[in-house]
């Protein structure tokens, strides 16, 4: 059996890893149910894509020892990502290497190796601009991008109470408020609430009516705060309990009651 080459040997270390021991972040879905959506915050994305492209720079030299043993074409077709993604950076690779390198198979080892290193990096470089057009297409696609500065009190429905929630950055913090519209101490919650909402846009602040959400009504008004796109932290029913009856109730006193939750 013919010895790989240092660039084969790493690209079978990598591919070996996507297969048996990658993250769930790291996997296309349908290899794995963990992971994050996209993230959808601008510099997740940059990181994402960027982890792509480090990937696919580490495809193999393919060498002189025979070809990589891969999946039939239809397991991997299409994707860009994950495990599959790597197999089709192979299976391009494979090809590639075929058609552009058959007219040196006959030279001698040490110049075969010479012009194989040298068609690896004008693949990695060919590679490298397709995924940076894959990535401007797919931000070009977007059509509601997520984003990180909020500053305003969103009125939500049910669907969007669970949108607000889970359809944001991985690190965002959302402030879920809940009243009831014939109640005069939501009115004060809320009204204690408006000012640290434009001073705290990095929070996406939302209300929405307790029997929207089947919430019991003898724990409004309430504050609910998420964490990583749906991990509830903050459990705050009937808040006017968490202030100290000697207190006087303004936005300040709201918002000792929230730092003391680490909402903010």
């Amino acid at each position: 059996m013919t010895a790989q080459t240092p660039a084969q040997e790493e690209f079978q270390a990598m591919l070996d890893k996507a297969w048996f021991g990658g993250a769930p972040s790291d996997r296309h879905p349908e290899d794995a149910n963990g992971g994050a959506d996209e993230i959808d915050e601008a510099d997740e994305e940059a990181r994402h894509r960027e982890q792509q492209m480090e990937e696919a720079m580490r495809a193999p030299s393919g060498g002189r020892g025979g070809r990589l043993n891969l999946p039939p074409p239809s397991f991997d077709s299409g994707r860009t990502t994950g495990v599959k993604g790597v197999i089709a950076d192979a299976r391009s690779f494979e090809q590639a290497r075929r058609e552009g390198l058959g007219r040196v198979e006959g030279a001698g080892g040490e110049e075969a190796l010479e012009e194989d290193e040298e068609f690896l990096e004008k693949w990695r470089e060919e590679r490298r601009r397709e995924l940076e057009r894959d990535g401007s297409d797919i931000r070009n696609r977007r059509t509601s991008p997520s984003v990180r500065r909020f500053g305003r009190f969103d009125e939500v429905d049910a669907l969007g109470y669970l949108d607000a929630i889970e359809k944001v950055g991985w690190e965002t913090v959302v402030v879920v408020f809940v009243y009831d519209i014939e109640c005069a101490v939501s009115q004060v919650i809320e009204e204690a609430l408006t000012p640290l909402v434009a001073t705290h846009p990095e929070i996406h602040f939302v209300k929405v009516h307790y029997d929207d959400i089947e919430f019991d009504n003898a724990g409004v008004p309430a504050m609910l705060a998420y964490k990583q796109q749906g991990e509830l932290f903050a459990n705050l029913t009937y808040i006017i309990d968490q202030i100290p009856e000697d207190t006087n109730f303004d936005t300040q006193a709201l918002k000792n009651v929230l730092r003391k939750h680490k909402v903010l």
